[in-house]
This record gives C-alpha cells, structure tokens and sequence, in this order.
C-alpha cells in the first residue's frame, strides 16, 4: 500500500521535470520531437485564451496532443515490468498518466473550469514566465522546487496540495501557499476572462 503515495510522489515529480526539461528546454529546438508541445500547444493556448482546439481530434493522432498521450502510453508501458513486485506502485503511475491526460485535455477544453480548478497550469500558460508552474495536475513540485509563480489577477489554490475540499482539521494545518509561491507582475489587460 505504500506503493500508492510514493506512485502520487514520483507522478508529480515527473511531471515537474518532464514539462520543464524535457517538453520545454528540448522542446525549444523546432527539430526536435518534443517541439510540438511548446511551439505548437503553447501557441494554440495563448492565441485562444487558454483554449486548445486541437484537443478536440482523435488522441492518437500526430498532433501535439496524440504525441502527449502517446508519450503517457509509452510511459505507462515502460513501467509495466515493475507491476509483479510493485503492484499498487504501478497502478498508481498508471492511474495519474490518465489522470494527467484527462485534467490537462478538460482544463483546455474547458477554459472556465482550467483557471478554477488547476490555476498554477492556468498561470503557465497565461502568466507572463511560461518558465514556471510545471506541474498540471497538483502544483507539489512546483511549491517543493521554488517555481509556483501566481498571477497577481487569477484565482489561486487555498492550499499547498491544490485540493479543492479538504477537513478543516488538515486545510488550517497546511502552510499559505504564499509561503512558498510569488505574485509575479502587474495584472495583465490582455488576458481575456474566462469566467
């Protein structure tokens, strides 16, 4: 059973990494197989106010977001191997690649509920520093890595965990997520409300 924690864990953590050096430092070369991500989703994105179309085509196809969840298959595949000695690990990194995919594909579909709902992955996005906020479907590495960076005009997660309800015994327990993030810049007048 510790496997599924330390699945929670390790799915975050690389998704922090993936998104920062992998999807975006080598993602900058147009060449490389990574660029669809930032020349391609990150344009869409800011173009559309957050909204990304292409999401709405068949996703396996060789689009930016058919190379995403192949990448997630490819990933959950590499791993399969451990599921005999590591089960509930396994299923866990299985259970947050969908995650991942079906969170990030809602949040861009549905602009309203992304800025609402994952806000650090609103802020990378429409923020001024798309080198911040890497994380998409909990900002714990962000908050652990020093990179969650607010925007001074967006809604904001009430806690670290980025959970929407939690016990009041645990939300009055939990730092500000101030502690660990910034507001970074002035608000932006040409961010188009998604509300």
């Amino acid at each position: 059973m510790l496997g599924i924690p330390l699945g929670l864990v390790t799915a975050n953590a690389v998704e922090w990494v993936m998104h920062k050096y992998v999807l975006h430092d080598m993602g900058r070369d147009p060449k490389n197989f990574w660029a669809f991500h930032f020349h391609e989703h990150h344009k869409v994105v800011r173009k559309n106010a957050y909204h990304d179309p292409n999401y709405e085509k068949f996703p396996l196809g060789l689009h930016a977001q058919g190379k995403e969840a192949w990448g997630l298959i490819a990933a959950s595949a590499a791993v399969a191997p451990l599921f005999p000695v590591a089960p509930f690990y396994v299923g866990t990194l299985w259970y947050c690649a969908a995650n991942y995919y079906r969170v990030h594909k809602k949040s861009h579909m549905d602009p309203a509920w992304g800025r609402s709902n994952i806000p650090w992955h609103y802020d990378h996005h429409m923020g001024r520093n798309p080198n911040a906020n890497w994380c998409v479907t909990k900002p714990w590495f962000d908050y652990v890595m020093g990179t969650r960076e607010f925007m001074p005009d967006a809604p904001r997660e009430s806690n670290v965990l980025g959970l929407q309800k939690l016990p009041q015994w645990l939300a009055k327990r939990l730092p500000d997520p101030m502690r660990f993030g910034r507001v970074v810049g002035a608000p932006l007048k040409s961010v188009p409300s998604v509300a």
